[in-house]
């Protein structure tokens, strides 16, 4: 059985020594104890004790001896000093030499080596021990790191403009986070990470750096997908992370944000689901549906990242933060996984998102209840080849339905969208202003008087052109 530890082995010189000295303490303090009582108890001097206190009580003992205060017993008195004196300090070496003995059994154990057979050896430190939920966070912060990457971008920059010898070189432009996808080397993360670079480089947990080439992206959704080749003898460091379903979040869910945030490799954040079905702005300028908010810390380098649930499954993808100053302030947001694995298939599939079009431009939020005291999209213009367009939309129609959902904000058109394919055959309702006829100023725009009627248009739904290069 291994000697128990001891818990201030940085400061002791001899670890393992402490059960020793206990030992040696055991049985050095009775003897101690008695051979301060044995001259208490039968009168003999200590060695300890000066001269004088010796010479008080060797006479003490020979008057309680004697038991007379005669001449014969005064002449005799220095006769018996001596006697006591001389059995006195025998009796002194003895107690002498026993402590001595008692010392040195002392040393001897306590310098010996461990005693062994104590009793079972308790943990080296007390806060090593971790309670049931520090273990699962453990557990699955260990489980999942090593499917999380740490991705940089390089873009050419001209090196030396102020001299003769000018040349393009590749400088560090920025560093994210991504994900393992599958087996086949497939790397997940933000569209705003890859954004503009010329060339990735991907680093697994155990050091090793590979370069990644873009397969597609799609920055409506900030979504992209990379591929890796891993040098022979390294196939195991593709670990994909599971995906879970993000349809079912509840408000106060646990979720946990591994990343690299300004470079740290592999940190882990803890925190809840602070809301469900927020929209937020993509890099592209198309709100994004369903986003995650919570108050796990995700910070510059977090983005691309994934955030896991408390099962360890892949619920979202960390992309943007709330902060006036670019740093943490508790409103992080993530794309629902459900978002990302669609994103993800149709760019695995064709190269880049199939997303579908009404080629419309639309008015701001408020204009239509401005102009008819209706919700509703106002039609600011059509896109060249519209879908829309082709199907009888014009400039100045108010959508007010689109696949029979009511549309308050323009943000509603979107979200409708999003639930369809390029070809799908969406139900429009709108409203449409006609003149009414009557005597008017000719001229004058604002006297014209109008009426708006309902009308239903059947669209095919077209497609968003690829982005040129992804």
């Amino acid at each position: 059985m291994a000697p128990a530890t001891c818990r201030r082995r940085s400061l002791c010189r001899r670890p393992g020594r402490c059960s020793n000295l206990v030992v040696a303490s055991v049985v050095l303090a009775p003897t101690l104890v008695l051979r301060h009582m044995i001259p208490a108890s039968l009168g003999f001097v200590a060695p300890h004790h000066n001269v004088a206190s010796a010479k008080s009580s060797s006479r003490g003992l020979l008057l309680r001896r004697g038991g007379s205060d005669d001449g014969a017993g005064r002449g005799d008195a220095p006769s018996g000093a001596a006697s006591g004196a001389r059995s006195a300090w025998p009796q002194d070496l003895r107690l002498a030499a026993r402590s001595v003995v008692s010392f040195a059994c002392a040393a001897l154990l306590a310098f010996a080596g461990p005693v062994q057979n104590l009793g079972s050896p308790l943990p080296a430190f007390a806060e090593d021990v971790l309670n049931a939920e520090e273990r699962v966070t453990v557990s699955l912060f260990e489980q999942n790191t090593p499917g999380v990457v740490f991705i940089t971008s390089e873009a050419f920059e001209m090196q030396g403009v102020n001299d003769q010898s000018m040349r393009m070189e590749l400088v560090p432009q920025g560093s994210g986070s991504g994900w393992v996808f599958d087996l086949e080397g497939h790397i997940v993360t933000n569209y705003h990470v890859i954004q503009n670079s010329n060339a990735l480089m991907v680093r697994f947990i155990d050091g090793t750096e590979v370069q990644a080439k873009v397969i597609g992206g799609d920055p409506m959704s900030d979504v992209a997908v990379l591929k890796v080749e891993l040098p022979k003898g390294k196939p195991g460091l593709l670990r994909p992370l599971i995906k879970g379903d993000s349809s079912g979040l509840r408000v106060g869910q646990e979720v946990y944000a591994i990343g690299n945030p300004f470079g740290l490799d592999h940190t882990l954040t803890k925190g809840v689901v602070s809301g469900v079905g927020r929209t937020i702005m993509s890099f592209g300028g198309r709100p994004i549906q369903g986003a995650i908010q919570t108050d796990a810390s995700i910070n510059p380098g977090n983005s691309g990242g994934p955030l896991l649930n408390s099962a360890g499954k892949v619920i979202g993808m960390n992309t943007v933060i709330i902060s006036p100053t670019g740093a943490s302030a508790g409103v992080g947001f993530a794309i629902p996984s459900d978002t990302v694995s669609a994103r993800v298939a149709s760019i695995l599939k064709f190269g880049y998102v199939k997303r579908p079009s009404l080629g419309l431009y639309l008015g701001g939020d408020g204009l239509a209840q401005r102009v008819v005291g209706r919700d509703g999209a106002l039609v600011a213009g059509l896109q060249r080849g519209s879908a829309g367009g082709r199907s009888g939309l014009r400039v100045g129609d108010i959508i007010t339905t689109v696949d029979s959902k009511p549309v308050k904000r323009v943000n509603d058109v979107f979200k409708a969208l999003d639930e369809h394919e390029p070809g799908d055959v969406l139900k429009v309702q709108l409203l449409r202003a006609t003149e009414v006829a009557g005597d008017y100023n000719e001229g004058d725009a604002e006297s014209v008087p109008v009426t708006y009627s309902e009308l239903e248009v059947s669209v095919r739904l077209g497609e968003i052109a690829p982005e040129p290069g992804r």
